[in-house]
């Protein structure tokens, strides 16, 4: 079952302004990517940290991040 408010239909397999923190992006990024979860952009280091991009059955998409 899905649950989507009235009027925010459009917003459904969009980019989320939720983000998910793991102390190590790289190994959480493995062990979701073994049990099937689809990663737009894989882990990236960056000056303030690391960040991968998945999306959930839906197609909305997520952050991953660590410093």
């Amino acid at each position: 079952m899905r649950f989507t408010p009235e009027g925010h239909e459009n917003r459904i397999g969009t980019f989320q302004s939720l983000s998910f923190w793991s102390d190590d992006v790289e190994k959480t990024y493995e062990q979701l990517k073994a049990k099937g979860v689809e990663f737009l952009k894989p882990p990236k280091k960056e000056d303030w940290g690391t960040s991968a991009i998945f999306k959930d059955a839906d197609g909305n998409q997520f952050v991953i991040s660590s410093r």
